[in-house]
C-alpha cells in the first residue's frame, strides 16, 4: 500500500429518475478516527448505515460528510408541514413587524421557504430507491478522497526522502571535517594549559592521556553511524505500509543522534551542518503527522 496523506478532499455526483446528489467528503489530520456525517431529514434512520461505511473504510482523521440533495419534481411526494416550527417563526415575525411597524402579508409564504418548515414525505419504495443512490454516491466520494490521500502522500514521501537525503549529505560533510575537529580539540586543550600553568609545567605523558580520554568522550562515530542507520531505516520504511507514527519514532531516534553530534560538536563547520540537519528533521516531523 502506497503512503497516504491523512488530509483529502473527495466528491461525486449521482441522479436517478427523482433526485440529484452530489456528496462531498473532507478529511482533516487528527489521531482518531472522528465523524461528523449529516444526512437530511428524510434519510435520518440511514447515518448508522453511512458511518459503518465511513469506518470501514477510512481509519484515522477528522472525516466531514457534506450532502447537496435536489428534487427533480415538486412531485416526487407527498407534503407535510411543520406546524410548530411554522407557527414558532410567524409569531417571531409578527411581534417584529409590529415593533418595527412593518408589513407581514406575506411571511407565511416566506415561511414555508425556511428549513425543516415545509417538507416532502417520501414513499418507502422511492425512499430506499433514493438512499441507495446516496449511498454509492457517498462510495464513490470516499474512493476519490483515498485517491487524493494517495497522490498527495507520494508528493509528501519525496519531500520526506529529499530532507533525509540532505541529512545523509550533512553527515558525510561531517565525516570529512573530523580531521580538522580532533586537531581544533588538540590545540584548544593545549593552549588552555599553557594559559593555565605554563609551556614548562606540561607533563606531556600526563597531557596525552588526558587528551586521549577526552578525545573518547567526544568521539562521534557511533552517533554518524548510528544516524546514518535511522536514515536508512526510515527510507525502507517510507513507501511501505509502515505508517506515520512508526516513521514519527524513527524520527525521533535521528533528533536524538544529531542532538548529541550537535554537544560533542567543538567545531564550527560541524555545527552548521548540525543546524541544517536539525532545520530538515523539523520538516520531516512536521510532514509525518499528516501520514496515516
Amino acid at each position: 500500500m502506497a503512503i497516504r496523506s491523512m488530509t483529502g478532499f473527495g466528491s461525486a455526483a449521482g441522479e436517478n429518475d427523482f433526485i440529484s446528489v452530489r456528496a462531498e467528503v473532507k478529511a482533516l489530520n487528527g489521531k482518531f478516527l472522528e465523524i461528523n456525517a449529516r444526512l437530511p431529514k428524510s434519510y435520518q434512520s440511514k447515518e448508522l448505515e453511512l458511518r459503518k461505511l465511513l469506518q470501514s473504510k477510512m481509519e484515522r482523521g477528522t472525516v466531514q460528510v457534506f450532502f447537496n440533495i435536489e428534487n427533480k419534481s415538486v412531485n416526487t411526494g407527498q407534503y407535510k408541514i411543520n406546524k410548530e416550527l411554522a407557527r414558532f417563526y410567524y409569531d417571531e415575525i409578527t411581534e417584529l413587524g409590529f415593533e418595527l411597524g412593518a408589513n407581514v402579508n406575506e411571511a407565511l409564504m416566506r415561511i414555508m421557504e425556511f428549513p425543516d418548515v415545509l417538507s416532502v414525505v417520501e414513499e418507502d419504495e422511492r425512499l430506499e430507491e433514493n438512499w441507495n443512490l446516496i449511498y454509492s454516491t457517498c462510495e464513490k466520494a470516499i474512493d476519490n478522497l483515498k485517491q487524493f490521500r494517495e497522490e498527495e502522500g507520494m508528493a509528501l514521501g519525496k519531500a520526506m526522502e529529499q530532507c533525509v537525503l540532505t541529512i545523509r549529505n550533512q553527515v558525510d560533510k561531517v565525516i570529512s571535517l573530523e580531521p580538522q575537529r580532533l586537531d581544533t580539540i588538540r590545540e584548544r586543550i593545549a593552549n588552555n594549559l599553557e594559559e593555565f600553568i605554563g609551556v614548562e609545567n606540561i607533563d606531556r605523558n600526563r597531557f596525552e592521556q588526558e587528551l586521549i580520554y577526552f578525545l573518547e568522550k567526544m568521539d562521534i562515530a557511533e552517533e554518524k553511524t548510528r544516524l546514518l542507520q535511522h536514515c536508512q531505516f526510515f527510507l525502507d520504511n517510507l513507501y511501505k505500509d509502515s505508517g506515520g507514527k512508526k516513521l514519527g519514532f524513527i524520527a525521533q531516534e535521528m533528533g536524538r543522534e544529531i542532538n548529541t553530534m550537535g554537544a560533542k560538536a567543538y567545531h564550527f563547520g560541524i555545527q552548521q551542518s548540525v543546524v541544517t540537519m536539525k532545520e530538515e528533521l523539523e520538516k520531516i516531523k512536521e510532514q509525518v503527522l499528516n501520514i496515516l
